[in-house]
């Protein structure tokens, strides 16, 4: 359902890219902020949501009013027998969080369970060619916009493929003990 992605710098390092012998570009060096956003989304085997970024320091109310209503509730009433699942951050198990969700059927997330959603690995893809791409993402409009294209572009196909392998994921797990699955 979602993926923190940092716009600027990940660690603190400030990391550029110069010829040999050129000079660093001061204000560019001195960056230090960090402006972490959320970009949140659903899958299906047959569709997916349109995805919504927000700041990382959200609210429950917030939840509800940029991602439950206006995105999930719609997604999730497009699919037949559709199961949502989020994982257990403040604003999903919130009461005004529960009671926008009354009338979807939800699959209970186990504290420490092993994360085996689907989506998982199609924010890894997309958080991969954020790193390729060569302009990096300072902004939210271009973060935006960068996350847009790859939600975008994924073929169905390949998240059908995510649902078809699922039951070797999950037996991978089982055999692991909740650990590494290779998955």
């Amino acid at each position: 359902m979602k993926a923190g992605f940092v716009l600027g710098v990940s660690d603190g390092r400030v990391l550029v890219r110069r010829r040999k012998g050129e000079p660093c570009n001061q204000p560019v060096c001195g960056l230090d902020t960090l402006d972490v956003h959320l970009a949140l989304g659903a899958i299906s085997y047959d569709s997916r949501s349109t995805f919504v970024v927000i700041p990382r320091n959200l609210t429950a109310n917030l939840y509800v009013s940029l991602v439950i209503q206006p995105v999930m509730l719609p997604f999730m009433n497009s699919i037949q027998r559709g199961v949502f699942q989020q994982d257990n951050a403040l604003y999903h198990t919130a009461v005004v969080t529960q009671h926008a969700l009354q009338s979807v059927d939800m699959l209970p997330w186990r504290a420490r369970s092993p994360d085996l959603s689907p989506i998982e690995h199609v924010w890894k893809n997309i958080g991969r060619q954020l790193q390729r791409h060569p302009q990096p993402a300072i902004t939210v409009p271009v973060f935006t916009d960068q996350v847009q294209q790859p939600w975008n572009s994924i073929p169905q196909t390949d998240i059908r493929n995510l649902y078809d392998t699922m039951h070797a994921h999950l037996h991978s797990c089982i055999q692991n003990s909740g650990g590494f699955t290779g998955y």
